[in-house]
């Protein structure tokens, strides 16, 4: 720093020693002075114009020059930013590099995705997946490429589901599933994955299911039969007469395992379109979901609140079969002296959110990402050796059938809280009418 100061003053001195000479030659100070200034100036000017075009050359290091005076500070600290930003590109390359060497190693097909929908990268699966081709097909809008009305509406509104399912545009006997995540502001990362072997595995699943069902149920209605003609049996012995009851009981859960396997595998198939079903009034769906309670002697302790002004866009078998499943789990675990509340209400965002609220034994951390599976039994009915295991997992599909999402909520020995909240897509209100809580009296 010193040396290029001293080398601004020398100029500065060699300057004023020309001036006072120039002066006392010539004898016209007006006329050294504009010279000997007029030059410092053009000298001046000078190295500033070579570091301008130095820069405007992008401060390049093969045509790096030193300046001993002031004008050194400037090329020395724009070289030294330079050495940084080059290092930071050089590590950010290899970074690019590595992620596009590892996005393309994916099976999945991989598309990025710009502001106006339009490819800006795409990985090699997405030639066979999607007859995407890179670098043939970047700029182009990608419904333009890939003419499917579902896919369309998808990417209209990404928000409005989790992910479709369509023909690949390569071959339509490969189902494809695409799912759409934002990023970085107004970008998308576009993935699509082959399902088509987990489609047919589950179609063959479900098939298997639903006909085993369906076969189970006349040997199981001839058994039945036979059991009723046995009560009227006057002769049985008390053996006789106990082991009868324990038929009978064992061949109703039998018949609810099956109604179960059978809604299951209802549930089970396709996502739902947005605007797909019925419009189900929520006031006529709850009388029916409580005359489906009608088994329980202390269904008066539920606490029933909704508004009457509540329409919901679903089916409605599959609606019911989510409320009677919540409730009668806490009818059956929730203690006997204590409420069950059941609640409609709607959110600010304009969902709809079905609730069921007990006092029960609660259910432990470790169980609650377990109990939606299907066959699970949380440790309160594995002792007590109810139920078929097939209620939340009834729940669970349905749900994920209209768009909804389960939530559980639960704190050993103080309760648990199921909410199911269903998209804004699916809830509609009339005219305003007050809410309504129900007397069971009236069902």
């Amino acid at each position: 720093m010193a040396n290029i100061w001293s080398t601004e003053a020398w100029a500065i001195v060699i300057t004023a020693c020309a001036l006072i000479l120039l002066g006392e030659l010539s004898g016209n100070w007006f006329f050294a002075c504009a010279l000997t200034l007029g030059a410092y100036i053009v000298w001046l000017y000078h190295r500033l114009l070579k570091l301008e075009h130095w820069i405007r050359k992008g401060t390049k290091a093969s045509q790096f020059y030193n300046d001993r005076g002031f004008v050194g500070i400037i090329i020395h600290q724009l070289y030294e930013q330079k050495k940084v930003q080059n290092r930071r590109k050089r590590r950010t390359k290899r970074l690019l590099r590595r992620l596009n060497q590892n996005i393309s190693a994916l099976p999945d097909a991989t598309v990025l995705l710009n502001g106006d929908l339009q490819i800006e990268w795409c990985n090699e699966p997405a030639r066979y997946l999607l007859n995407l081709r890179s670098p043939q097909d970047l700029g182009n809008k990608i419904s333009n490429l890939i003419r499917d009305p579902e896919l369309s509406t998808y990417l209209n509104d990404p928000q409005s589901r989790e992910y479709i399912e369509i023909g690949s545009p390569v071959d339509p006997g490969i189902v494809i599933q695409i799912k759409i995540a934002a990023f970085a502001g107004n970008q998308f990362l576009l993935i699509a994955r082959n399902v088509s072997d987990q489609k047919q595995l589950q179609e063959s699943l479900k098939n298997f299911v639903a006909n085993a069902s369906h076969e189970l149920k006349s040997p199981l209605t001839v058994i039945a039969g036979h059991l009723e003609m046995l009560e009227n049996e006057n002769n049985l012995s008390e053996s006789g007469q106990r082991s009868l009851e324990i038929a009978e009981r064992q061949t109703e859960r039998m018949k609810e395992l099956i109604q179960g396997l059978l809604l299951l595998s209802q549930v089970e198939s396709r996502r739902l379109d947005p605007g797909e079903g019925d419009n189900i009034p929520v006031a006529e769906l709850m009388v029916n979901v409580m005359a489906g309670l009608d088994k329980y002697e202390d269904r008066d302790r539920i606490e029933l609140h909704y508004p009457d002004d509540l329409y919901l866009l679903g089916i409605n078998v599959e609606i019911e079969g989510i409320c009677i499943n919540l409730i009668e789990n806490s009818l059956k675990y929730a203690n006997p002296e204590t409420p069950v509340r059941v609640r409609w209400e709607t959110l600010s965002n304009g969902e709809f959110a079905f609730s069921v609220e007990d006092l029960g034994p609660g259910i432990e951390a470790e169980e609650i990402p377990r109990i939606t599976e299907r066959y699970y039994r949380g440790a309160k009915s594995r002792v007590e050796a109810t139920g078929s295991g097939l209620g939340l997992a009834i729940v669970k599909h349905a749900a994920n059938k209209h768009g909804a999402r389960l939530e559980i909520e639960s704190t050993p020995d103080h309760g648990s809280r199921f909410c199911v909240t269903f998209p804004s897509y699916r809830c509609q209100r009339q005219a305003h009418k007050p809410s309504r809580i129900v007397n069971l009296a009236e069902y």
